[in-house]
């Protein structure tokens, strides 16, 4: 089997994106699964900006038995923002992902200075609301933020940090270590947003993170943005103890999650990326933040 296919044998995607969507997805979940099973994967997370997908995840499973789905949430505005109540439903519904706000973080309007929609293929528009932050009127994290971290803990999920900025994310981070979450996951630093350079990177590690490199930056022509060599290096740079190799596809412009996946791992390898980094970050890696054994 050629390296590239060996490599999502038993891979877990932790960031994908499907129908049903607010955003134009052109594929849903049970596709998803289909291509999965096709490629030999263990599982994926399913990722929606704006509700909890763990009942899509339970009724996927229940039709491909051969692969395993995994729930997750998403705090936007759309399921309250950063709401404890909605945490503790989603990790008692089995989700095993809770993600920080993303596109309706306060950072994402920000930097895109996109406030409202229709954007991204999302067609309709979102009433108005305040940028969701970690932070209150005085610079410091919100107490909802500390019950959070307390519930993520309690379950062992992975918190990841979504679209907030860096200051928010070494917060985070630190409030998060103190309320015993082990498993706390850097979302996608080689995308625009939230693109670190090395030194940041090797920080947040040093201090106990997983970080999340993402296809879609390497794959998409909308979101393109790095070469598979640049993203080889860092890895070379770094050793794949503590990164993750996510799709973050879902895109009509970008081939489904495991062809992207495998695209830019072929890429990878042809400038000299190293297989077992590669292996760490597909399989082990994603298999412990989300509980599973190696």
């Amino acid at each position: 089997m050629r390296p590239d296919l060996k490599l999502l044998v038993d891979a877990i995607d932790m960031h994908a994106h499907t129908h049903p969507a607010l955003f134009r997805r052109p594929i849903d979940d049970a596709d998803l699964a289909s291509h999965a099973m096709d490629y030999g994967m263990r599982g994926f997370v399913l990722k929606d900006h704006d509700s909890d997908t763990t009942g899509r995840a339970y009724h996927v499973e229940r039709q491909f038995r051969h692969v395993k789905p995994f729930g997750a949430v998403v705090l936007n505005r759309s399921v309250g923002g950063l709401n404890p109540y909605v945490v503790q439903n989603a990790l008692h519904y089995g989700a095993r992902v809770v993600w920080m706000p993303s596109n309706h973080s306060k950072y994402h309007a920000e930097y895109f200075d996109t406030p409202d929609y229709p954007q991204l293929g999302r067609k309709r528009r979102q009433l108005k609301g305040d940028g969701v932050t970690v932070f209150d009127e005085n610079g410091n994290l919100k107490p909802e933020v500390g019950e959070i971290c307390d519930l993520v803990a309690e379950e062992d999920a992975c918190l990841a940090t979504g679209h907030l900025s860096i200051d928010e994310t070494r917060a985070l981070q630190a409030e998060a270590t103190k309320r015993g979450v082990k498993k706390f996951l850097v979302t996608h630093v080689n995308w625009a947003l939230t693109r670190y350079e090395l030194d940041v990177q090797r920080e947040l590690i040093a201090n106990g993170a997983y970080l999340e490199y993402v296809a879609v930056s390497c794959v998409s022509p909308i979101f393109w943005e790095q070469k598979p060599d640049e993203l080889a290096e860092w890895i070379g740079e770094l050793g794949g103890d503590r990164l993750i190799l996510s799709s973050d596809l879902g895109q009509a412009s970008a081939a489904p999650h495991p062809e992207g996946m495998r695209m830019l791992i072929s890429s990878m390898l042809d400038v000299g990326a190293d297989y077992d980094e590669l292996e760490k970050m597909t399989k082990a890696n994603p298999a412990h933040l989300l509980g599973l054994s190696a």
